[in-house]
């Protein structure tokens, strides 16, 4: 696409950050499988979305954590280039969220200071309640998140996995009652739901115009349908 004077369009960088939970609890019931089955699947619907979107540039950051953060993809890169290599739970890794938004934070100090970037895309993903056994404390690390200036603005999506998600936590890493706050109790569900949040996240985030709070003005409607016997708890 080129503009009226006949230049080429510039793309504007969409990043798009996965918050992965690796804690011991992944190990149970074929959940850090499903993750991993749900991040391979999601990647092609990205890559759909990226090129269909001729003004965006989406670029893939993936952040695990459990008794610390890990980056697994650090540098902002092309979706296209994304080669997913799958993801190990920590046995016995505790659930320090508050650690991984707090290293989330300091990561997004170094996104463009101007408005030439779309508002960030962060989905988390967890299965159990916060832990703080770093020092920083769930609260204390969505502040540092809230407090800067592009975490504040972000599409904040959260999926609760199996019956011991914390969903009051991923509720107020949201920030918005109006967005669906999803939970997969099964794999199946797992893999639906992330696609689902992957591709409304990009949508919401990539439109010009950026709502109060979450950033998310508007997103399609929950997936939610039936409900299905949990394999996941």
């Amino acid at each position: 696409m080129s503009d009226r004077l006949g230049g080429a369009l510039a793309r504007k960088p969409l990043h798009f950050i996965f918050v992965l939970d690796v804690s011991g609890s992944m190990l149970r019931g074929g959940r850090i499988q499903a993750l991993n089955n749900a991040i391979t699947e999601v990647l092609p619907h990205l890559k759909d979305e990226a090129r269909a979107n001729p003004h965006a540039e989406m670029l893939i950051r993936v952040l695990a954590f459990a008794n610390e953060p890990q980056w697994i993809i650090e540098e902002p890169t092309p979706v296209d280039q994304i080669h997913w290599k799958r993801l190990e739970a920590v046995p016995r890794g505790f659930t320090e969220l508050g650690s991984a938004l707090q290293t989330l934070a300091g990561a997004l100090d170094h996104l463009d200071e101007s408005n030439s970037a779309f508002p960030p895309a962060i989905i988390l993903v967890s299965d159990g309640r916060p832990t703080q056994s770093s020092g920083v404390t769930f609260a204390e690390g969505l502040q540092a998140l809230l407090n800067n200036r592009w975490g504040a603005t972000a599409v904040r999506l959260a999926l609760g996995v199996g019956r011991d998600a914390d969903m009051h936590s991923l509720r107020r890493f949201i920030g918005d009652e109006d967005v669906p706050l999803l939970r997969a109790d099964n794999p199946e569900q797992l893999v639906e739901y992330i696609v689902w949040a992957s591709k409304a996240a990009s949508k919401v985030a990539s439109r010009p115009v950026v709502g109060p709070g979450s950033g998310v003005t508007a997103v399609p409607p929950s997936p939610i349908g039936d409900p299905i016997w949990s394999t996941l708890g």
